[in-house]
C-alpha cells in the first residue's frame, strides 16, 4: 500500500537540524536543513539515489527510515566535500 504522507527522518549533521522527506505517491526525494531545501529528487533520480546508499531493497521506491538516515548522512558528506 502506498503512503499518502511523506516518510520523513531528521537527525543533527554538524550542529543542524537536517531532514529528509521521501513521497511515495510522487517519488520525490528532499533534503531540507531548517525548512530551507538543499537537494530535490524526482523519479528515477530519487530511486536511484535510494537505491545507491539502501542496496536493491524496493529499488528505492520504498525506503526505510534507515533508508533515509543513510543518504541523509551521504549526502551530507557529499556536501561538506564541496
Amino acid at each position: 500500500m502506498v503512503r499518502n504522507d511523506p516518510r520523513k527522518v531528521t537527525a543533527a549533521v554538524d550542529g543542524a537540524l537536517i531532514c529528509a522527506e521521501y513521497s511515495e505517491l510522487t517519488g520525490q526525494l528532499c533534503l531540507r536543513q531548517d525548512g530551507t531545501l538543499l537537494r530535490e529528487w524526482f523519479p528515477p533520480h530519487s530511486w536511484i539515489a535510494i537505491a545507491s546508499v539502501a542496496g536493491a531493497r524496493h529499488w528505492g521506491t520504498r525506503p526505510s527510515d534507515d533508508d533515509l538516515l543513510a543518504l541523509l548522512h551521504n549526502e551530507m558528506a557529499l556536501l561538506r566535500a564541496l
